[in-house]
């Protein structure tokens, strides 16, 4: 029904290449029912990193990572994140999340957010 959008070859690999060489590290997929309850989102992201070492410590973390993910993510309207604007805004909100998780600042954690799929139904 959908076509997902595909990253780059190299998605799939803990590290990878994105932007001038940066890190990346992909999570597992997420699928959550958005805050209006009729809709949910299933998303897949990829996160770029300031240091390729951040992706163990992000494997440490991931139970609190996932956790606060899912929690973002479904306290968001389909409507203010179907925009571009609204996707960058999540983007942010992301990063914020994660960085907090690992108690470093942007410029040290996660420096961007890819969306590999983004579905709302």
């Amino acid at each position: 029904m959908f076509a997902p959008l595909q990253a780059s070859a190299n998605s799939g690999g803990g590290s990878a290449s994105a932007s001038a060489g940066a890190a990346t590290t992909p999570l597992e997929p997420f699928i959550v029912n958005l805050s209006t309850y009729d809709r949910y989102l299933q998303v897949a992201i990829t996160l770029q990193l300031a240091k390729p070492e951040l992706a163990d410590k992000i494997k440490q973390n991931m139970p609190v990572v996932r956790h606060n993910l899912i929690m973002l993510l479904s306290s968001k309207d389909s409507a203010a994140i179907q925009s571009a604007n609204g996707k960058h805004d999540l983007i942010e909100e992301i990063k914020d999340k994660i960085n907090k998780v690992l108690d470093v600042k942007e410029r040290d954690g996660v420096t961007d957010v890819y969306f590999v799929n983004f579905v709302i139904q």
